[in-house]
């Protein structure tokens, strides 16, 4: 390898395995990239064999014990460090133990849900949905998604007009509510909207670099008009955690923060505080269909991951998985084959399907990590500790560091 310090090699690695990751599966596991252009993904290899990299990544790992002192940034660097390796293995069909992999990307420990939770989230579900009495849950749950359906041209124009407007105003609460606490402010230069088609996530928050964002919404699929403004506070808070960590970049040149890749213990936390932004911002929604929108948002989440197990671990088909999903969830064949594309092991063309793992991040990011120590803050009364350590320290920001970072009396 060619000799550079630890936290540049570590960018150039990056780079590599997003080169080696797109070649196999048609995506990159380098999320955004903002650093010196000699480091740029698109400059390295393109054509490194899965044996290099993974002992690359492991001399690696030596080489940032050696330069780094101990401290959350080296335990943060060697935890992605690991991911990246594990990456390198499941691609390269050396690792492909679906629970295992999991576990070892994200550092989380994976676990379907018992029928008994699954019952109970649907009581506290049937508790809630009092705007439809007289009815059977299944009906009522079908209501509640037929009310708030949308799609078509009325979600176009929705994303492309009331919602770029509800962006401005969700940067507007992040200054009131959370920098004006934290003393200081974050450069801004906004979030694009664009309409996609094609892809396997219903919306995603591309960080483009000098404190920009491009927010995708995949029109193929349908949307609820209730929880759309929760997605809008979710992929906005993505954009304001990468605005802070180019940022920390920017002003004090530790360059591995320049590049976030994918399939680490950061995405835990990233997708953790994305869906907590509404607890963040002090925002109540007390309407009844509300209310069971989060609940029933709650419920297909763990059915996602029960049902990712069963068909990348437990060895069901394809269709037993979409008839579980369609049970558990009282949607229709195409909602539960939406979730297939996000889960199943391989994607159309045969490749590994990129995304099989990711799906644990979300709901163990918000329970098991963000939420919690949100609460302890507020319990605390350290609010303002909780802010200024989730976004002016981004190496907190990994399942690996993230309880050391939040060691409080």
């Amino acid at each position: 390898m060619i000799e550079m310090d630890a936290p540049s090699l570590f960018v150039k690695l990056c780079g590599e395995v997003g080169n080696f990751t797109k070649r196999l599966t048609g995506v990159s596991v380098v999320d955004a990239y903002f650093g010196p252009k000699e480091l740029s993904p698109t400059l390295q290899s393109h054509d490194k064999d899965a044996e290099t990299l993974e002992s690359d990544l492991l001399e690696l790992l030596d080489l940032l014990r050696e330069e780094l002192p101990p401290s959350i940034r080296l335990d943060f660097l060697l935890g992605e460090t690991r991911s990246l390796a594990s990456v390198v293995r499941w691609l390269d069909d050396r690792d492909p133990e679906y629970i295992k992999l999991v576990s070892e990307l994200f550092h989380i420990k994976v676990k379907k849900f018992p029928d008994e939770v699954i019952i109970d989230t649907l009581d506290e579900l049937d508790t809630q949905l009092t705007e439809f009495p007289d009815e059977s849950l299944e009906k009522r749950i079908r209501r509640l998604t037929l009310e708030g359906m949308i799609q078509g041209d009325a979600l176009k124009n929705l994303i492309l007009g009331e919602l770029q407007q509800k962006t401005v105003e969700v940067g507007q609460l992040f200054q009131n509510h959370i920098f004006s606490l934290m003393g200081e402010t974050v450069p801004d230069n906004g979030v694009e909207y664009q309409i996609v088609t094609g892809q396997p996530w219903s919306g995603y928050n591309y960080y483009m670099g000098n404190f920009k964002s491009v927010n995708q919404f995949n029109v193929d699929r349908t949307f609820n008009k209730y929880s759309m403004i929760s997605v809008i506070y979710h992929e906005y808070e993505h954009h304001v955690s990468n605005l802070w960590r180019e940022k920390f970049y920017r002003e004090r040149g530790f360059v591995d923060l320049s590049i976030v890749p994918l399939h680490t213990g950061r995405c835990v936390i990233s997708e953790g505080t994305a869906d907590t932004a509404k607890d963040f911002l002090g925002v109540k929604d007390n309407g009844p269909l509300i209310k069971a929108t989060e609940i029933y948002y709650r419920l297909r989440r763990m059915i996602s991951i029960n049902a990712a197990i069963m068909v990348n671990h437990e060895g069901y088909t394809a269709e037993d998985t979409i008839d579980y999903i369609m049970e558990h969830t009282f949607q229709n064949r195409k909602y539960a084959s939406a979730v297939m594309m996000f889960i199943r092991p391989e994607n159309e063309e045969g490749q590994p399907n990129f995304w099989a793992p990711y799906v644990f991040t979300y709901y163990i990011g918000r329970t098991d990590f963000v939420l919690p120590t949100f609460n302890r803050a507020i319990s605390n009364d350290k609010v303002v500790e909780f802010y200024k350590t989730v976004y002016k320290n981004p190496y907190s920001g990994s399942s690996v560091t993230w309880n050391k970072a939040f060691d409080w009396p």
